[in-house]
């Protein structure tokens, strides 16, 4: 119901903005503009850390044993995606409103394996194991005589939208150009999450030839960070300059956000052992499972301060219809990011692209 929700609002625009040319055909007066802009966008910042896997090795050969290790970290890298930006406004004198708004979403997904290290040779003193520390999840991979094989895989995302209701009033307009002031209300909404799994297979170890013992283990974790419904006052300029049949049309938006961040995180892992012993004529055995599990939940209030800007060219192809190409950027400074730990860990993320932009006007 809440990604329904979020929906909703993220296509309120296009339906706005339809609506009001609807509404103003019947009028054909001088005055409104609708702005259809298809982008491709980029995130900056989103690339979020997903695990580190340190492998270690103790060396026993001396009275002080030594002990190495090397970290290899991974993250995610959430990449561009197509989305569409749409404007409505209606200034027929030194005044005016208007209303506009974007969306955007993407993901990104990580899927690797990680052997176990090798028993080593009974004249060896060294030993070797692997550690894995994800958001949620911290399995180990100790050496093993099958091969046992650590299986991970995680997905994250992240999805936002935005949109703008404002006022419009001229400060200046000339022959070729104009400025105005633009002041309202921005709307918008952050969610970002992961999920990862992981299945560690069956590792046996023999030693002295009558002790088995075979452990294995699987988890699950999630973490978010969900800021669905945030709003907050916003103020901004806009500026157009004309040569003939073209136009360099932008404007400078400063908001801030404010509203509820809800994070939450949970993970679930289990572990089977079974060990047995086939020593002369004693023998034995007994195997265990246990089940792990961990969660927090905690919600703040947080300001979220947003600086929007777009340039673009543009060409009237008739009185009424004009084409163009542009660029826009978005940039949310202390955006909530997911964490496995009650902590309330903060980025600044950048959307930023290119678009293509259709005109009408009347």
């Amino acid at each position: 119901m809440l990604q329904v929700n979020i929906r909703v609002l993220q296509y309120s625009t296009v339906i706005a903005g339809v609506y009001f040319l609807l509404a103003s055909v019947g009028n054909a007066q001088e005055g409104w503009n609708l702005q259809l802009e298809p982008m491709y966008m980029e995130v900056g910042g989103a690339n979020t850390h997903q695990a580190n896997i340190t492998t270690t090795t103790y060396n026993f050969n001396s009275y002080s044993p030594l002990t190495s290790s090397v970290t290899q970290s991974t993250n995610f890298n959430l990449g561009g995606n197509g989305t569409f930006r749409g404007q409505f406004e209606y200034m027929p004198e030194d005044w005016g409103i208007g209303i506009s708004g974007w969306w955007f979403d993407t993901s990104g997904s990580l899927s690797q394996n990680y052997p176990s290290p090798a028993i080593p040779a009974s004249n060896s003193y060294t030993v070797s194991s692997i550690a894995y520390t994800s958001n949620t999840l911290s399995p180990y991979i100790p050496s093993s005589n099958s091969g046992s094989v650590l299986k991970t895989s995680a997905n994250s995302t992240l999805s936002v939208w935005s949109l703008d209701a404002y006022g419009m009033t001229s400060l200046g307009n000339f022959e070729s150009s104009r400025i105005n002031m633009t002041f309202g209300v921005k709307f918008g909404g952050l969610t970002n999450s992961s999920s990862e799994t992981y299945n560690a297979t069956p590792a046996t170890n023999v030693s002295y030839g009558y002790y088995t013992d075979t452990t294995s283990s699987s988890g699950i974790g999630t973490t978010s960070a969900n800021a669905n419904f945030l709003v907050g006052p916003a103020i901004g300029f806009q500026g157009m300059g004309k040569f003939g049949n073209h136009r360099l049309e932008g404007f400078l938006n400063q908001s801030v956000l404010i509203g509820n961040v809800s994070r939450k995180s949970a993970s679930l892992y289990q572990v089977s052992d079974q060990y047995s012993s086939n020593y002369a004529y004693y023998s034995y055995s007994y195997q265990y499972s246990y089940p792990y599990s961990a969660q927090f939940s905690n919600s703040e209030t947080k300001a979220i301060p947003v600086t929007e800007m777009k340039i673009k060219y543009m060409y009237d192809v008739t009185e009424n219809l004009s084409l163009g190409l542009g660029v826009f950027a978005s940039v949310w400074v202390d955006a909530p990011t997911y964490s496995a730990t009650q902590s309330n860990d903060t980025k600044t993320l950048v959307f930023y692209g290119g678009l293509a932009s259709v005109g009408l006007k009347y």
